[in-house]
């Protein structure tokens, strides 16, 4: 196609210009409100800090070491600040259990997780090569107690630990011992807890709010370093014998909002957090489910950024078994389970089947039962060929494979409306307005000129939407496709080719020692600039029923496709790339097809 510098061309430019200016006055002005609104955000957040520490204090010695001193049998009626100061330390101890796919660190004067880190080379620090610690320092623990008063730890009597289990066993102000065995399989980020409550006492001792609590994921990218395309952030929770989870998204400005969205009234199976690539999980003993759940959250930075529109909120849950009264000398037990590692199908799926609510694969949740199961077939297609980079490629051409009929007739249809524009326009010129039209004559004429079209469509067996129908059938498939392979963490750290990583860009040499603005910082990516390539040829192929402007906007579409996805995943861009080849085969295939379609029909009344 050969462009020529006319008019239509100009005003394409000028729309263009127009547009980007328009964006660059926008956006300064959008940034700073979202700046604005998220240091408010940070102010409340920190004047609501020493309420939360103290509460954290008086609760548990996790973060302090100290413990407040009472008779057994009795709680003390003296305010925290005052049960704070007659505290004497004790000291730290910690357990850590350790298997080949990660480590916990268990703080035992609080019996909670205070740090979980990932063993596994594919989920490690791509600039390090350290190990992915999941939980930050600050944040919330998981099988934190949390009690209304707050429980007060008095002594740790007990603490033993081994490789595959640690016991730990605590005495708390009111009466009541506390012995939690925690034990970790060898195989699974699976570590359970068991619990055996105690009371010491001659009396029943009730505890009001019990519940314990569930330890969020920061994002992705501020957890582990990498750039991250699209990040998503989700707390779940599933009630007993419903089958699926509710989900909530901690980033929503409203506190009442949040509130409302994580709360659950009934008795709740299990709570999750879960970011784009990892699930943190609490599962419920099924003879003692929790009466009910709620989230929190704090607002957290980015490492090594000072810019107020980056903070994020980390969520975390809350399994609630109300009010709690314990008869004296019968002891209380149930297990308690927490799942924290990689979002994996096949060990969430292991978890059954309300857990694959966690999964959040499709960024829309109504493409979610598509997604799935692509990701399964990623992961079978691996077993079978041995990399996840073939297997990318086997997977796409299954999908195109399966969608072959369905394109081969839009591409006829197209083609068929592209011969017919030659008398499409002839009647379009006959019926065209006049100056001298009234509004009579100018109605009559477009009703004259859609009936003598719809008749020439009939004669012709050519149906006008008969090009885009079988396209827009395709579109849900291959946005699951495409969100499947975008949040596989399966894909993490894996090379293929030239590939270092098909969850990053295949940058090939150096970066240049600037960005632009769209694109980022500047590289070379072979598989961009090389599907980029691939969708200029495909759009001269594509059969067009459009103008000569509407052709010229389209042949802009790859350059436009350049700049938004030059930083995508490799792991995409092959997807897109194998894709394109695919279509272009397909349209070459039937453009002999037609041809040959048309030779049979030419020599049929020679023969006659």
């Amino acid at each position: 196609m050969n462009f020529k510098f006319d008019k239509d061309t100009v005003l394409i430019v000028l729309v263009g210009c127009l547009l980007m200016g328009g964006w660059l006055l926008y956006m300064p002005k959008y940034q700073a409100k979202r700046a604005e609104e998220y240091q408010k955000m940070l102010e409340a957040t920190q004047q609501n800090a020493p309420a939360r520490q103290t509460d954290a204090n008086a609760g548990a010695a996790s973060a302090s070491g100290q413990t407040a001193i009472a008779d057994a049998g009795n709680v003390t009626d003296s305010p925290a600040e005052k049960a704070l100061e007659e505290i004497p330390k004790i000291p730290e101890s910690y357990s850590v259990l350790e298997n080949k796919l990660f480590s916990v660190t268990i703080d035992d004067l609080s019996g909670s997780i205070i740090s979980a880190k990932l063993l596994d080379p594919r989920y490690t620090l791509k600039e390090t090569g350290e190990a992915i610690e999941l939980f930050r320092e600050g944040a919330f623990h998981t099988f934190e107690l949390k009690s209304s008063p707050a429980l007060v730890l008095v002594s740790l009597a007990d603490s033993m630990s081994g490789k595959p289990s640690a016991k730990i066993v605590r005495m708390f102000s009111n009466g009541l011992q506390l012995a939690q065995e925690f034990t970790l399989p060898e195989d699974n980020y699976m570590v359970e807890c068991k619990y055996v409550w105690t009371n010491m006492c001659s009396e029943p001792i009730t505890v009001h709010d019990l519940g314990v609590r569930l330890a969020g994921l920061p994002q992705v990218k501020d957890l582990t370093g990498d750039k991250i395309y699209s990040e998503r952030m989700n707390v779940d929770f599933c009630k007993v014998g419903s089958g699926m989870c509710d989900s909530a998204d901690p980033q929503v400005k409203s506190d009442e909002k949040f509130e409302r969205k994580t709360t659950c009234t009934e008795p709740v199976a299990w709570i999750g957090s879960s970011n784009k690539y990892f699930a943190s999980l609490l599962f419920a003993d099924e003879a003692m489910p929790f009466a009910s759940s709620n989230g929190d959250r704090i607002w957290r930075m980015p490492a090594g950024s000072s810019n107020e529109k980056d903070l994020y909120a980390v969520p975390s849950m809350t399994g609630n078994f109300g009010t709690v009264t314990f008869a004296p000398g019968v002891p209380v037990e149930f297990t308690l389970k927490t799942y924290c590692g990689p979002k994996e199908m096949a060990r969430i799926r292991a978890l059954g089947s309300s857990v694959m609510g966690v999964m959040h694969i499709s960024y829309y949740s109504w493409f979610e039962f598509i997604a799935r199961p692509m990701v399964m077939l990623l992961n079978w297609l691996k077993s079978l060929c041995g990399s996840y980079g073939v297997a990318i490629i086997l997977l796409t051409l299954i999908v195109r494979i399966l969608f072959w009929p369905v394109t081969q007739k839009a591409n006829s249809s197209m083609r068929r409306m592209q011969k017919l524009q030659p008398k499409i326009k002839e009647l379009q010129e006959k019926y065209k307005e006049a100056p001298m039209d009234t509004p009579d004559d100018t109605a009559r004429k477009k009703a004259e000129l859609n009936q003598k079209m719809m008749e020439l469509y009939r004669v012709e067996k050519v149906n006008p939407v008969g090009g885009c129908l079988p396209i827009l059938l395709q579109i849900p498939v291959f946005i699951a496709l495409y969100s499947a392979l975008d949040s596989a963490v399966e894909l993490r750290n894996v090379p293929f080719l030239w590939c270092t990583d098909l969850s990053r860009p295949d940058l090939v040499g150096p970066t240049l020692p600037f960005s632009l603005p769209f694109i980022g910082q500047v590289g070379f990516h072979p598989l961009v600039i090389a599907m980029t390539v691939l969708m200029i040829v495909q759009q001269k192929m594509t059969p067009s029923a459009a103008d000569s402007t509407q052709q010229k906007m389209m042949m802009l579409m790859p350059i436009v496709m350049l700049f938004m996805f030059y930083n995508l995943p490799s792991g995409l861009t092959l997807y897109w790339t194998v894709s394109q080849i695919f279509s272009i085969l397909q349209m070459k295939y039937g453009q002999i097809a037609a041809k040959r379609d048309e030779a049979r029909q030419t020599s049929k009344p020679q023969k006659a």
